[in-house]
């Protein structure tokens, strides 16, 4: 195995199209750690979220979560790594999210605070998300007012939109907030039978992305970022794609993905990351 650390992206990527891991990813992540590699799951979930799916992931031990912005430990949940807005940035950039009507949804270290999401603004949730929350079991308090007790945990800021108003949000934090923050929005994972195309626009940490999380836990073990390979499809996937030493896109992936990659796979609902790993075992990638 030339790769000593695969990073493999969840919500279309390891996940086909029913959120689940089938038995050909399954088995090919076995086969890869057996080969060597440390296998980590980086998602734009939180921990909470991500639960089933890295159940599949042998003998893990942490896993980027929140986009980069949190580091859990896989087996208990336990926070290895926060990173959180300074309170100032985390109140600017609430104030702007709140100037909107939907929900604004803070993610905070649960082990700081005792809560996934804290939810705050003028909005009311929305169906589906009140679905995730109860579909995944997180806990979540309602505030109007944001004390200091959560400000200082934000790891993640954002909302539900739909498309045109994520890129309108995104505008604003470009022109009120610039260099303070990383921005992107995609499509939601949603409650089945909801057909409604609903976008998930999110604010970190200025430099924060799933890379920042993986190069921590590479240096950890002594591993080169041309010993790293990462397979995705989505926005946020872009910082490390650009710096892996190989770069997967899913068939499913968006035009910038397949763009940045090195290598194309399958969809996900044809084991793409199996076929990938596979590819990997044979040194053709």
């Amino acid at each position: 195995m030339r790769y000593r650390l695969i990073a493999i992206d969840l919500d279309g990527t390891l996940l086909c199209p029913k959120g689940e891991v089938s038995e050909e990813n399954r088995a090919a992540l076995h086969a890869a750690h057996e080969a060597g590699a440390l296998i980590i799951p980086c998602t734009g979930r939180g921990y909470g979220e991500a639960r089933h799916a890295i159940a599949s992931v042998p003998d893990g031990d942490v896993g980027v979560f929140n986009t980069g912005a949190m580091i859990t430990h896989l087996s208990s949940g336990a926070t290895r790594l926060a990173s959180a807005f300074d309170p100032a940035t985390a109140a600017s950039v609430i104030d702007l999210l709140c100037e909107g009507d939907e929900a604004v949804l803070l993610y905070t270290d649960p082990d700081a605070t005792g809560y996934e999401y804290v939810v705050t603004g003028r909005g009311e949730l929305t169906t589906n998300t009140k679905w995730w929350f109860e579909h995944n079991g997180l806990r979540w308090v309602q505030q109007r007012d944001v004390d200091e007790k959560f400000l200082s945990h934000v790891v993640r800021a954002g909302a539900m939109a739909v498309r045109s108003r994520a890129d309108q949000i995104g505008e604003l934090v470009e022109v009120r907030l610039p260099g303070q923050t990383t921005f992107h929005a995609f499509e939601a994972v949603q409650e089945p039978g909801f057909d409604e195309p609903i976008f998930i626009l999110e604010c970190f940490k200025q430099g924060v992305s799933k890379w920042t999380g993986i190069q921590h836990i590479a240096q950890q073990h002594g591993i080169k970022p041309r010993e790293i390979a990462v397979i995705g499809d989505q926005i946020n996937d872009v910082p490390m794609f650009e710096r892996a030493g190989c770069a997967v896109a899913m068939g499913n992936a968006i035009k910038v993905i397949k763009e940045t990659a090195h290598y194309h796979t399958l969809t996900n609902d044809k084991h793409g990351v199996a076929h990938a790993i596979q590819k990997m075992l044979d040194g053709d990638w």
